[in-house]
C-alpha cells in the first residue's frame, strides 16, 4: 500500500526529469539556430541588423510554438 507522499515524490522526480530534458532540448535547438544563422551570415556578408532581427524572430517563433507544450497541467 502506497502513501500519498510516495506518489508525490515520484511525481516530483518525474517533473524534475522532464523539466531538465526540456531545458537541455531548448538549449540545443536555440544553439543550432544561432550557429546556423552565424554561418549563413558569415558566408553571405548580409548586414548585422538582419542577423539580430532573424535571431530574435526565430527565438520568438520557437517560444510561441513550444509555449503550449508545457501548459499541460490540466488546471484552469
Amino acid at each position: 500500500m502506497s502513501t500519498p507522499n510516495s506518489t508525490s515524490d515520484g511525481g516530483s522526480l518525474s517533473t524534475l526529469f522532464s523539466t531538465s530534458v526540456r531545458i537541455v532540448a531548448d538549449l540545443f535547438i536555440v544553439t543550432l539556430w544561432v550557429v546556423f544563422l552565424t554561418l549563413l551570415f558569415l558566408g553571405t556578408a548580409w548586414p548585422r541588423w538582419a542577423f539580430y532581427a532573424l535571431l530574435l524572430a526565430g527565438i520568438a517563433v520557437y517560444v510561441t510554438i513550444t509555449a503550449a507544450w508545457g501548459d499541460r497541467t490540466g488546471t484552469d
